[in-house]
């Protein structure tokens, strides 16, 4: 199966290359006389003459002085960088353009025999201007910039996420779904990768993304398909938050404040001060917020001739909180070698409280108990990373290269439960007799250890190596302790049934290599990664620790091809894993309630994806529309499985059993309707089958799942804008369940004072109270429904205050080591 797939990617590839070798301009008609030769070579680089930035993706168009016919053209790499080469002998123009700005112009470029190759230096673009009656309106950056490998998403654009966190941004984000508990997946899958200016984060996945404030964030990177130079790990790719920073000279900063109803209160502060040979960075940031919510589920569970229900209906409130502080170094040694040393401390603490009246009856019978119960749970701990990394160039462009890095990063944390349930009568009035009072807390330290060397050597015609290698350790213990309440003492007694502990070690060695050029009009990249990994679990109740021990290679490959009419192809294949946490694989049984507990597999493998892509983007001066179809397979998946034993508890457990498939597309455009009237809306669908067995019988499910966005943007004036989202998510499948569609729209006005120093943002989150998440879970002896709603209509303000005309740094990755940003594919 696996050769049929790759052989199907083969024939998509050599036909999409078919196609567009076909629209290479021809040569000039000699009229009979044969050809002069191509010898010419024109190069230069590219960046944004605001910020001197390098402008990755800018367009390259060469054309004819004596008839001005287009000859050919070139995009610019990662560095701002474009090399043409086989160019006839004769005199041409140049020009160079990106969306959102205005095109520059270079005249009289002569390729002759004695002056072959031709270094046009420094292009600048400047940001394209409009008139709207008499006020001069500088052009925007969309809120989503579509490269070929990756989006973009602005969030300076996105006021409807002001006072918000990362996790807000992404609610209206292409490929990105978000549920009413802020968990978040990629193309319907959890499993991906959160970076911070390239680098991992302390937390993971949603929980990262969930704590950084979205005023301290300059955009969010979405990479579906990463190249082999990044960590295999997360099915579905790679999200990645690249951090504001100053590129102004001298002391400059921002400050932000937000505040909402229903106890929502966050400020967060940046400050720089920078020279030619050094930069200081400092940050801070608080949150506090609470979000309301109300839970409804049933559960029926079959047990020889009777039926047991379980009604709950209450509330589902949650908090999430924390500080930060921040702060760090660039130092340039020379202009060719830097350093940068940062770090961070600071606090976390997530917590969930509420309860409900529960009903338990049977049929038939006469058993009836009414319950209410009381729960809080509440994780909080410190957290503590370091980062040193150094970048040498060996070239005055930059592109011949060394770098390297060591991250440092620690966590604690402490994670307390408490459930009480008292019988009540049939009007759920409490009593103080307790039906089942736990307590329960786990105890987890980890410590992160990160090294890693990158080399990068230019080759002739704009061809690249690269290689590297990295090491990667990690080090956690758990300890948890379960307690019953003993009504007879009045105390809280250890349960040594669900109390345990456990070591968890894992290293990671990894080496790379890839090697990327051109054949004619088509850029290419192929590599190749290898990891080494050893993992070991040790746990108290056993004897021997639980090993693994095994070595996979994970290959990459990318083509892409712009045509003369400003088209853009790319079809891409990766090999991705996701690999068990510790909680997935500590064997010994973790007590969720009275009604379910969970055990853990230490014989959990990784599962393995195998992600292919195809992407086709048009631009229309400053608006694109853009087209990717994508088909992803994971083997040994794993899968979640609930069981009900006779003891009348449901067991969750995970196991690698199946293989699933999706296969789909997705459509977006960025489109300037009017001057005022700016529209981005995407639409997704795609088909997941679910093949295999759960407990000896089949579960293979099909689905057909969409999504669709809707983002627009009314300016009222250079000063003044409102903008509204929208969102639809279709129903979905599992192994064991199905998930209905949810609908959400978001409502927000930004103002600017002294002129743009000061801003002010009110904005209204799920305008029409429709966000819920709702759905069932089933087997042959259970079948359970729920409906969790958040709070609605939440109204946030935000202020945020620029000191000193604080500019966002818009530094190419290549010039970012250790400071943020992620190295493209070029």
């Amino acid at each position: 199966m696996r050769t049929k797939n790759l052989l199907i990617v083969l024939l998509l590839i050599l036909s999409t290359a078919g196609t567009v070798l076909s629209q290479v301009p021809p040569a000039a008609n000699t009229g009979g006389m044969s050809a002069p030769p191509k010898n010419g070579k024109i190069k230069g680089k590219i960046i944004d003459a605001d910020t001197k930035s390098a402008m990755e993706y800018a367009n390259v168009s060469i054309y004819r002085k004596q008839d001005a016919k287009l000859v050919t053209g070139a995009i610019a790499n990662e560095s701002g960088l474009f090399e043409i080469a086989d160019l006839p002998f004769g005199t041409y123009y140049v020009e160079a353009g990106f969306i959102g700005f205005e095109k520059t112009t270079v005249n009289d470029i002569k390729i002759i025999p004695n002056s072959t190759s031709v270094d046009m230096g420094t292009i600048e673009l400047a940001v394209s201007r409009q008139n709207i009656g008499t006020v001069d309106v500088v052009a925007e950056r969309n809120r989503v910039e579509y490269k070929i490998d990756k989006k973009v998403i602005n969030v300076t654009n996105d006021i409807n996420a002001a006072g918000g966190s990362a996790v807000t941004v992404l609610e209206n984000t292409p490929s990105v779904e978000v549920d009413i508990d802020g968990n978040v997946s990629l193309r319907g899958s959890s499993s991906f990768t959160v970076l911070i200016d390239g680098r991992p984060s302390v937390l993971s996945g949603s929980d990262a993304l969930k704590q950084i404030p979205s005023s301290a964030i300059q955009n969010i990177e979405i990479i579906t398909n990463p190249s082999v130079k990044y960590d295999p790990d997360g099915m579905a790719g790679i999200i990645n938050v690249v951090m504001k920073k100053n590129v102004l000279s001298g002391v400059n900063g921002i400050i932000n404040v937000n505040l909402g109803t229903g106890e929502k209160y966050g400020t967060d502060m940046m400050l720089n001060y920078k020279t030619k040979k050094y930069n200081l960075f400092f940050g801070a940031n608080w949150n506090d917020n609470t979000d309301d919510g109300t839970m409804k589920s049933t559960r029926e569970t079959y047990q020889n001739d009777t039926t047991t229900f379980l009604i709950t209906d209450g509330q589902r409130d949650m908090n999430r909180g924390g500080k930060q502080l921040k702060g760090g170094f660039d130092y340039y040694l020379t202009d060719k070698t830097s350093v940068t040393v940062s770090g961070e401390i600071g606090q976390y603490n997530f917590g969930g409280g509420g309860g409900g009246n529960l009903h338990e009856y049977r049929e038939p019978g006469d058993f009836n108990l009414y319950t209410v119960q009381e729960n809080y749970s509440s994780r909080e701990g410190n957290y503590v990373s370091g980062q040193a990394s150094f970048l040498t160039k060996f070239d005055e462009m930059g592109t011949h290269k060394l770098e390297g890095s060591f991250d440092y990063r620690n966590r604690d944390g402490l994670s307390t439960e408490t459930i009480d349930e008292f019988i009540s009568d049939a009007n759920f009035s409490q009593t103080n007799n307790y039906l089942s009072r736990v307590l329960t807390n786990e105890d987890d330290n980890s410590n992160d250890y990160r090294m890693k060397i990158d080399y990068t050597l230019p080759l002739e015609k704009g061809a690249k190596f690269e290689a590297g290698l990295q090491s990667r350790m990690e080090r956690e213990t758990e300890l948890f302790n379960f307690k019953n309440y003993n009504p007879a003492s009045g105390t809280f007694e250890n349960n040594p049934l669900f109390t345990s502990d456990m070591d968890f070690k894992e290293d990671i060695h990894s080496i790379y290599s890839t090697y990327s050029g051109n054949v004619k009009a088509i850029q290419y990249m192929i590599g190749l990664r290898g990891e080494y990994t050893k993992r070991s679990i040790d746990h108290s109740k056993v004897t021997e620790p639980y090993t693994l021990d095994r070595f996979d290679l994970f290959p990459s490959a990318h083509f892409s091809y712009e045509l003369v009419d400003k088209s853009q192809f790319m079809t891409s294949y990766s090999r991705r894993i996701n690999r068990p946490g510790g909680r997935d694989l500590d064997p010994f049984p973790n007590y969720m309630n009275q009604y379910t507990i969970r055990i853990g597999n230490p014989d959990l493998k990784p599962e393995y994806t195998d992600s292919y892509e195809f992407s086709y983007m048009r631009k229309f001066g400053n608006s694109f529309v853009s087209l990717e179809t994508f088909y992803r397979t994971t083997n040994d998946l794993i899968t979640r499985i609930q069981e009900l034993k006779e003891d009348g508890i449901i067991y969750m457990s995970a196991d690698n059993l199946n293989r699933d498939h999706s296969l789909g597309g997705e459509i977006m455009g960025n489109i300037n309707i009017t001057k005022w009237l700016l529209v981005n809306t995407s639409f997704s669908l795609y088909n997941y089958k679910l093949k295999g067995e759960v407990l000896g019988k089949s579960v293979d499910r099909e689905s057909t799942n969409y999504s669709g966005r809707l983002n627009a943007t009314i300016k009222f004036s250079g000063d003044s804008r409102m903008q509204l989202t929208g969102f639809y998510r279709g129903p979905s499948v599992s192994a064991q369940g199905d998930q209905k569609g949810m609908i959400f729209t978001n409502l927000s006005y930004r103002q600017d004072f002294m002129k743009k120093k000061l801003s002010a943002t009110l904005s209204v989150r799920d305008l029409l109270g429709t966000a819920k998440f709702e759905g069932t879970s089933f087997g042959d002896d259970f079948k359970s429904s729920f409906k969790m709603q958040r709070e609605p209509r939440v109204l946030m303000l935000t202020l945020s205050y620029k000191i000193n005309n604080y500019k966002m740094d818009k530094l190419a990755p290549s010039e970012q080591q250790g400071q943020g940003g992620m190295d493209e594919m070029f």
